[in-house]
């Protein structure tokens, strides 16, 4: 018997604004959001993955400090997240989003899901 070799991606935009998300409760290998729907920025989100897998991944733009070391043979790239993080960053959107995740816990995800229950009841 052979472990299939299928990863698991949870697009979570629609939840990770209504509910608490416990990534090592669910098994996913990797989770993405969209910013804006969590009261956010536009343009930003993000994507978590397992520490290994991600490390293994190839960066698909290069660039800026995702670079680890250049010799004549080659190069190495950071370790994630740096690795994927090629150019400038959005320095003004990851504020951003810093400040929803912020605000978002301020009122507690639990009393957003409990709140938004009492609406649909």
């Amino acid at each position: 018997d052979k472990a299939p070799s299928a990863k698991i991606l949870l697009d979570a935009c629609q939840s990770v604004p209504h509910m608490k998300v416990d990534v090592q409760d669910l098994g996913v290998d990797f989770l993405a959001a969209s910013g804006h729907k969590m009261c956010g920025p536009t343009g930003i989100g993000f994507l978590w993955g397992k520490e290994d897998l991600l490390n293994s991944m190839p960066p698909f733009l290069g660039g800026g400090e995702m670079i680890d070391q250049v010799t004549l043979e080659g190069s190495t790239f950071a370790p994630a997240p740096g690795r994927f993080e090629a150019g400038t960053p959005a320095i003004a959107q990851a504020i951003g989003l810093g400040a929803a995740i912020k605000y978002l816990n301020s009122i507690g995800m639990d009393e957003i899901e409990a709140y938004e229950h009492e609406l649909a009841d």
